[in-house]
């Protein structure tokens, strides 16, 4: 019974009620349409007028059925106002039905092929819509995932920073060293919680961009300041040259800090103690402008580029391959949000360089989205433990 009604639901819908009051119009001035041309003049407004609304509501195969309905209409008034064609008194009647036949078939055919065409549409936006609803739910149930996460991992990392600053006492040798493990332990799993909390959010839509001034030489002190340490502990020197025409540039200074800074992070895991990385920015066009991350690492082989940014795909070696493979995806995504483009070119045993290729002016968002995503690097308060 629920079926039926969802079927006789569907009969008297809009489309369908649109397509029969055209229908019933047109039967009904069919003789006058041809005795007066005001009248046929409505007849066909009345005709195209349907089968455009139609035809924007995606109902193709209605809007046919209605082109189709004027076509036999004009046809059958011209078919019989036009003289007949006498070839031989024996075939002429076969002749005029094998046409009749053929415009017959054409006309079906015509109004199945766009059936099809208007179910399949049909059918597309419905597995988009099932798809937009799936990344959505997915998205806030990492989200939440995340959230809970995040939580008592940034506490882990405060209460750790404490110990390790000596605020409540030092530590001997032993006891620093697994302190800082643990410390080490939070940070990397808060880094990769916010990554899969970064590209949920960027699969299902929802980063936007707040684009605004950006001292570019600025930016990258102090992403490079943020790194120095690890590259410090990896033997591994960064060297950055930005060109004084940019002084500054339109962007959203959170994105970009976290392209700049996933990208020199990856060129200090995968390089080597005693090697280098080279940040340069410099102007590419009149509207544009580029940033390179060059290192000396071991570099990427030829069959993983094709794959390097796909999400949890993963080039490295595996004693380096620590992580979710979706930091690259990730900063294609912002990339790709600023309105720019991402290459990269690595020779193995040599090193790898990502271009970054960015308008000097991105588009304002009208509705930027505030981010309270936690970074490792946000963590800048600590706990008084000793007054607990």
């Amino acid at each position: 019974m629920h079926a039926l009604k969802q079927k006789f639901s569907r009969f008297l819908g809009p489309d369908s009620l649109i397509f029969f009051a055209a229908v019933f119009f047109l039967v009904a001035m069919y003789e006058m349409a041809f005795e007066d041309r005001f009248i046929l003049i409505l007849y066909y407004i009345a005709a195209v007028g349907s089968a455009y609304a139609l035809v924007c509501r995606r109902a193709l195969g209605l809007a046919s059925a209605v082109v189709a309905v004027v076509a036999a209409t004009m046809f059958a008034q011209l078919y019989y106002a036009a003289q007949p064609t006498t070839w031989s008194p024996v075939f002429d009647s076969i002749r005029d039905m094998a046409a009749l036949g053929a415009v017959l078939y054409l006309t079906v055919r015509v109004l199945m092929a766009s059936y099809r065409l208007q179910r399949e549409e049909k059918q597309r936006a419905l597995e988009n819509q099932i798809q937009e609803q799936l990344v959505a739910m997915r998205a806030q149930a990492l989200r939440q995932t995340s959230h809970e996460v995040r939580t008592p991992l940034s506490t882990i990392t405060a209460i750790s920073e404490t110990l390790l600053d000596g605020s409540t006492g030092e530590l001997n040798e032993s006891q620093r060293e697994f302190v800082q493990d643990i410390d080490d332990s939070a940070q990397h799993l808060l880094a990769l919680v916010n990554d899969i909390l970064d590209y949920a959010k960027a699969e299902a839509g929802m980063i936007r961009l707040a684009p605004q001034p950006v001292a570019l030489a600025e930016l990258v002190d102090q992403c490079v300041s943020m790194v120095t340490v690890k590259a410090n502990e990896e033997g591994v020197s960064i060297t950055a040259q930005v060109d004084a025409e940019l002084n500054e540039v339109i962007a959203d200074p959170l994105r970009l800090r976290q392209i700049l800074l996933n990208l020199l992070s990856n060129a200090i895991k995968y390089n080597s103690s005693g090697g280098s990385v080279i940040v340069q920015i410099r102007p590419d066009t009149n509207d544009m402008f580029r940033i390179s991350v060059r290192d000396t690492g071991r570099g990427i082989a030829p069959q993983h580029m094709e794959h390097l940014f796909e999400p949890y795909y993963q080039a490295a070696i595996a004693d380096q391959g620590i992580g979710t493979g979706l930091g690259l995806a990730i900063i294609k995504h912002l990339t790709e949000l600023h309105g720019g483009t991402i290459e990269v070119e690595s020779v193995v045993d040599t090193g790898t360089m990502f271009t970054i290729r960015l308008p000097r002016e991105a588009e304002v968002c009208d509705e930027p989205e505030a981010d309270h995503s936690l970074r490792p690097d946000d963590a800048v308060f600590k706990l008084d433990l000793a007054s607990v």
